[in-house]
């Protein structure tokens, strides 16, 4: 979203912004979750990073918007709010969820 922003504001302001860090988010989740051993949790990043996005471009307002200043302190700005709600939400991902195939 961040770079989105930098690139083209206006499509990064707003709900569209929030829902594109939002996607990517959820996307690298599932990229990551056939890789890893203990899978991140969907919910957990995208949660994260729906508060992240919404505080980045909250920043907005103290920052030039779109600006090289805006990615970098507005992004840090966003993460101090996003990266703690993403650890209180990800051991979501750690429950064992009952399977259909699983005997019991």
């Amino acid at each position: 979203m961040l770079a989105v922003g930098y690139l083209s504001w206006p499509m990064a302001k707003g709900v569209q912004g929030i829902a594109i860090g939002t996607a990517v988010s959820a996307l690298a989740a599932v990229g990551m979750r056939s890789r890893l051993e203990s899978p991140p949790s969907m919910i957990a990043s995208a949660i994260g990073s729906m508060v992240a996005c919404f505080f980045a471009i909250a920043s907005a307002e103290m920052l030039p918007p779109g600006s090289a200043q805006w990615m970098l302190k507005g992004g840090i700005y966003g993460a101090c709010f996003g990266i703690p709600v993403a650890l209180i939400l990800g051991p979501i991902g750690l429950i064992d969820k009952p399977s259909i195939n699983r005997p019991q």
